[in-house]
């Protein structure tokens, strides 16, 4: 494919003035001080540009591999793991949702969702997906399931810096998930350790799970920013990870994964790339990114939400029943039991 998904839509002045908008209230809450700055800043919208973090908050964001808010998930229980691939001593936070049945049956091991946050974003906001898996879970929708809300860097793309200073890809894919297995009853193979991301999250989840086949064996990305000129993200979103390479930016996406790692998907992997279909920045390259999908014969499930912007809960609500029945797909192929 030689067209450019998403060159027809460049980002705007007033795309980055809502981007912003949105993205400094969060940011600010990740840090656990929403300062009058920020809040000017977002107040700002539509008027004049609005102001972009200090230096100091980037510097925050830059090391928040543990979530500064620990409380306020009812569904979820925080927890620390070790990350030598960071170095010695060093550690990060993850929260776990444990299936209705867990505690009962001590002899059962599951599948593990990782579920991928957005960018500026934290563990917490997997939430409403935990409340999601969970109530398929108990009306028997789809399989008990494990799941991990890893709190990646606000900003790191779910790969490893193009300095090495933050390797966001390592630790998750060899420290987290190496944690996870030994510390809970799993199903410790690729086919039964899954993927979910929103918006960075879904470029995340397409970026470890086509990087890493032998790892994650079902891939779910929802709205994923996968556009294929770095350009069109805002530079407070790709600067600490990329560095303005477009060659590693290019390097480390989806598009030139799936290329790469082809044969190895086909055999391994169960992916779907879910879209709203109003959502205006991406919908285009989704499209183009599914097309690509089939000329390599990979095969997956593209569904576009019509009427629906850039929102994790009402994309996946308006697939009704097909969102457990990706999940439950595996009893019905191999006759999974939760059994060891």
């Amino acid at each position: 494919m030689n067209r450019t998904p998403g060159s027809n839509t460049p980002l705007t002045r007033r795309d980055l003035i809502g981007w912003v908008a949105a993205a400094l209230p969060l940011a600010a809450a990740i840090t656990g001080r929403a300062s009058a700055r920020n809040r000017a800043s977002a107040a700002a919208a539509g008027g004049s540009f609005p102001i972009a973090p200090t230096a100091a908050e980037l510097k925050t964001y830059q090391q928040q591999w543990i979530d500064p808010i620990r409380e306020g998930l009812t569904t979820t229980t925080f927890a620390l793991y070790p990350t030598p691939s960071r170095g010695e001593g060093t550690e990060g936070s993850y929260r776990i949702y444990l299936p209705p049945d867990y505690a009962g049956d001590a002899q059962a091991r599951y599948p593990v969702i990782y579920w991928l946050h957005g960018g500026f974003g934290s563990s917490r906001e997997g939430a409403p997906a935990v409340e999601k898996v969970n109530r398929f879970i108990r009306a028997g929708l789809m399989p008990p399931a494990i799941v991990v809300l890893p709190q990646a860097l606000p900003s790191g793309w779910y790969c490893d810096s193009k300095d090495g200073a933050r390797p966001v890809e390592q630790v998750i894919v060899y420290d987290l998930v190496s944690h996870i297995d030994k510390t809970y009853r799993t199903r410790a193979e690729a086919r039964y350790r899954w993927l979910e991301g929103m918006s960075m999250g879904g470029f995340g989840t397409l970026h470890l799970g086509l990087k890493h086949p032998e790892v994650f064996g079902r891939l779910s990305a929802v709205a994923p920013a996968i556009l294929r000129d770095m350009r069109l993200e805002p530079p407070i979103r790709t600067q600490d990870t990329f560095f303005g390479d477009q060659a590693y930016f290019k390097a480390v996406g989806p598009w030139t994964l799936a290329l790469a790692n082809a044969p190895r998907i086909r055999r391994t992997t169960k992916l779907r790339v879910l879209s709203g279909g109003a959502d205006s920045r991406l919908v285009a390259a989704l499209r183009d990114f599914s097309a690509m999908l089939t000329s390599l014969d990979l095969p997956h499930e593209f569904v576009e939400v019509p009427g629906v912007g850039h929102d994790y809960l009402a994309i996946t609500a308006g697939i009704g029943d097909r969102y457990p029945a990706f999940w439950n797909a595996l009893q019905k192929e191999d006759g999974y039991s939760r059994a060891p």
